[in-house]
């Protein structure tokens, strides 16, 4: 972002996202084609793919979730796509569609440098990271505050959520991980994948970059790992995959919603972990389309948790949570560092109307699962997310017949509280039950 707080490599492309009245869908599509002259390529159902339909560049309805997705328009039909929709009271509003994104690859090119997006934290931690963003070493106490950390039988994090202390392992529960897919073939995680699906255009659900792996490793890893201390949190769950970044670590509004569609119709996903998002500008409101997706999710009885973002640069420099973690039906989830205090790059709540941090989850220095069946320590928003994942998992798991909104209810009630502004650690650091 610039220094004017206006995000900065925002990509756009070329598509809107349209916002059709709930009650009346069929009046809105019909809005669309007399005033913008705009027809269905396709309509999709809940648990349908649109990938094709998007792959080429036809208007899209997501039926279940009210969204239209509407081909690139330019110059007189854009205009009239944008009076169509502020005259119709059959379209409740419209969006361009943006790119977002799981981390920025100069790593290695840039090291001291802010990460976009959700992979890598710096400040404090340029000094303990090689130049392929692997940390060298475990973390145990930082600035000789906070607890000493022994990484011999659990990681710091499982200790710090009580995912050690629990008898629950989130059998019978679904997570549903939407990242850049999965290695299936990595003995941990072989076989935990329950179902997958690509929402990528011309890519397969393996996972190319290894951003997905490492979360669903941290959120459903198992007890006993082939290598290493235990990682995951929700050791049984089952593991639903919806590739929805591509193997660079990107993916349209599309396709994310693509992807929610389809975990939204899988019976057994309770909870769906998004470690992506994009930059929102100070004073930005929440995007209604993610909050349309994110309440029909809650009403099907599954949450959404997300990361809140690595935009900050603290502590001088302050950024808002992202979208779509900003929605107010979404859980934004914040990273704290072994000793518990704020990581330097997680983002804040600044703006208004559901912009706040949710709570927070360990996010520095992580160990998870990795692409070719290896191992790899990160640190972001994005390995938060999927430990408050996990964790409620595990509330779903003791909670069989509990709706998603008392879910919600228990995972902030039952948060440890910490000396952190309410602002950066919402209501503070979520705890197995």
């Amino acid at each position: 972002m610039a220094d004017d707080g206006v995000p900065k490599h925002v990509e756009y492309t070329g598509r809107y996202l349209v916002l059709l009245d709930q009650d009346d869908p069929g009046a809105g599509l019909e809005a669309l084609s007399s005033g913008a002259g705009v027809s269905v390529a396709e309509h999709v159902e809940a648990g349908e793919s649109a990938t094709q339909a998007l792959r080429q560049g036809g208007t899209v309805v997501f039926g279940d979730l009210g969204i239209a997705v509407v081909e690139a328009v330019e110059g007189d039909q854009r205009l009239a796509l944008e009076a169509t929709v502020a005259s119709s009271r059959a379209l409740v509003g419209a969006e361009p569609e943006r790119v977002l994104h799981a981390y920025k690859k100069d790593v290695a090119a840039h090291p001291a440098e802010y990460f976009e997006g959700y992979l890598h934290g710096v400040a404090d931690l340029v000094e303990r990271v090689r130049g392929d963003g692997q940390i060298t070493r475990p973390l145990t106490r930082a600035g000789g505050r906070g607890p000493q950390w022994s990484e011999d039988q659990a990681t710091w994090g499982l200790q710090a959520v009580l995912a050690t202390e629990t008898a629950l392992t989130g059998r019978g529960v679904g997570v549903a991980i939407l990242d850049t897919g999965i290695d299936a073939a990595h003995p941990d995680l072989a076989a935990r994948v329950k179902q997958s699906a690509s929402f990528v255009p011309g890519q397969a659900v393996d996972d190319g970059h290894g951003h997905g792996t490492h979360c669903a490793g941290t959120a459903c890893g198992p007890r006993n790992p082939a290598t290493g201390p235990r990682y995951g949190v929700a050791c049984e769950a089952d593991i639903y995959v919806a590739k929805v970044l591509s193997d660079q670590g990107r993916g349209s509004d599309g396709q994310i919603l693509d992807g929610i569609n389809w975990a939204m119709d899988r019976a057994d996903v309770r909870v769906i972990s998004m470690s992506l998002g994009g930059a929102v500008a100070l004073g930005d409101g929440f995007s209604r389309i993610y909050e349309r997706a994110a309440r029909r999710c809650l009403k099907r009885g599954k949450v959404i948790v997300a990361a809140a973002g690595n935009e900050s640069r603290r502590p001088l420099d302050l950024r808002p949570v992202s979208t779509p973690a900003n929605c107010p039906s979404v859980l934004a989830v914040g990273a704290i560092a072994p000793d518990f205090t704020i990581a330097p790059f997680s983002c804040a709540g600044m703006n208004p109307n559901g912009g706040g941090v949710d709570l927070v989850g360990p996010g520095v220095d992580v160990l998870s699962t990795w692409r070719d069946g290896g191992y790899r320590r990160l640190s972001g928003t994005s390995m938060a997310t999927p430990h408050v994942a996990g964790v409620t998992a595990l509330l779903w798991e003791q909670n069989p017949n509990a709706t998603a909104a008392q879910i919600v209810t228990l995972l902030r009630g039952g948060t440890r509280e910490l000396v952190l502004p309410a602002s950066d650690a919402g209501r503070g650091l979520v705890q197995a039950p």
